[in-house]
């Protein structure tokens, strides 16, 4: 899995994730700060990249279908300290399976994992 952190993801989740295996663009490391969601969303589904961010816009799945790039991953950990948001977010995401989040929304939050499925 082609994973596209957004900005807004904290570094030590971007390392947990390439620790794992995964291909990790940052938009951060890539010098595109500042870019428009849509252009985020446009270079998933352009590259077929799972979106990783913390930016709940993402939840929209009328804006943003989950079906046209690889998947939406937001992480709704909010209030947090860095270390315990890395760790909620490792807890949950170990128990992923891949499929599970393929052309899906997945929302991570304190209580646990939501999967939503883009029907047309």
């Amino acid at each position: 899995m082609k994973i596209l952190a957004n900005e807004n993801v904290f570094e030590p989740i971007i390392q947990l994730l390439r620790q794992k295996g995964y291909e990790v663009i940052s938009i951060r490391d890539s010098g595109l700060s500042g870019v428009s969601d849509d252009f985020i969303y446009q270079k998933a589904v352009t590259e077929g990249l799972t979106i990783v961010t913390m930016d709940k816009d993402f939840s929209r799945m009328v804006r943003f279908r989950p079906d046209r790039c690889a998947g939406i991953i937001v992480i709704k950990i909010y209030r947090r300290s860095v270390d315990e948001t890395t760790a909620l977010f490792q807890q949950y995401f170990e128990k992923l399976e891949e499929g599970r989040i393929q052309r899906n929304l997945v929302i991570i939050n304190p209580d646990g994992v939501r999967i939503r499925r883009y029907r047309t």
